[in-house]
C-alpha cells in the first residue's frame, strides 16, 4: 500500500513538471560589414601586429588587414556580435588614435 501511495505521488510530480516549456534562444542573423579604419601612431610591422592581434582577439571579427603604407585596417566583422565602437577602443587601448571609419 506504501509503495502505491509513493507511485501515485511521483505520477502526480511527473505529471506536474510534463508541462514546463523549454526556453530556447534565437541566434541572431550574422550582419557581415566590412569597414576600414584609418589609424594614427602606426609607425613599424611591431604596430600592425600589434592592431591585428587586438581586433582579432574580439569576437565576431572575420578578418582584420592592417597595411602600414596607408596606415588603415580594413575589418571584416559581424555586426551582430561586435560593434564599431568596440572595435575603435581595441585599436585604442593599444595606444593608436582613429582618425577616420569608412
Amino acid at each position: 500500500m506504501k509503495k502505491l501511495f509513493y507511485l501515485f505521488i511521483l505520477l502526480g510530480f511527473v505529471a506536474c513538471n510534463s508541462g514546463t516549456k523549454k526556453h530556447t534562444e534565437v541566434a541572431q542573423p550574422e550582419q557581415i560589414v566590412e569597414s576600414t579604419i584609418d589609424i594614427g601612431g602606426l609607425h613599424c610591422d611591431a604596430c600592425v601586429t600589434s592592431v591585428e592581434k587586438g581586433v582579432n582577439s574580439l569576437s565576431g571579427i572575420e578578418s582584420v588587414k592592417v597595411t602600414l603604407a596607408d596606415s588603415t585596417a580594413i575589418v571584416t566583422y559581424n555586426a551582430s556580435a561586435v560593434s564599431i565602437d568596440e572595435i575603435e577602443k581595441s585599436i585604442e587601448k593599444r595606444g593608436y588614435t582613429i582618425k577616420a571609419v569608412n
